[in-house]
């Protein structure tokens, strides 16, 4: 009888056990489980933008928009100093790069592109630079007004 009661209780261990596989299995990956995120790719020269990627719901996360445009622009490092009411405040941790590295057609790309891809979060009305004033970029505020008249190409998809 001790014996039928000893199989019966690892008999029941091993079955707790192998659930555990079953939990274990990954889950669905889903586009807000990433924390790198890029919408838009643009050119400002030629004001047009294409749209790379179509959330299937609200983007929340400015974090996971200036991870993907840090890791789409590695020479400079894009930080996210506050959100305020609707307006992200951004800065860089080398500005000069701005200046030294990038031009003024450069220095106007890059911040179209993140203005572009940071409006794209739920609440951000506003993206906001605070940056040192220089001949190719300074402080300044940029909205959804400034690319109206854009062209737009939707090509994306998820």
């Amino acid at each position: 009888m001790k014996q039928f009661l000893l199989f019966l209780l690892l008999s029941f261990l091993a079955a707790c056990g192998s659930n555990e596989s079953d939990t274990a299995a990954t889950p669905e990956q889903n586009w807000f489980d990433t924390d790198t995120l890029i919408v838009w790719n643009c050119d400002a020269v030629t004001e047009s933008r294409s749209r790379i990627f179509i959330p299937q719901d609200s983007i929340t996360s400015a974090q996971a928009i200036v991870n993907g445009i840090n890791k789409t622009w590695p020479e400079v490092v894009l930080l996210l100093k506050m959100i305020s009411a609707d307006t992200a405040v951004v800065t860089l941790d080398q500005p000069q790069w701005l200046e030294n590295k990038a031009g003024s057609t450069g220095a106007e790309q890059y911040l179209t592109f993140v203005a572009m891809n940071l409006l794209e979060v739920k609440g951000i009305n506003y993206v906001r630079y605070d940056l040192p004033e220089g001949s190719h970029a300074g402080a300044s505020t940029w909205s959804r007004n400034d690319f109206l008249d854009w062209k737009t190409n939707t090509r994306g998809g998820n």
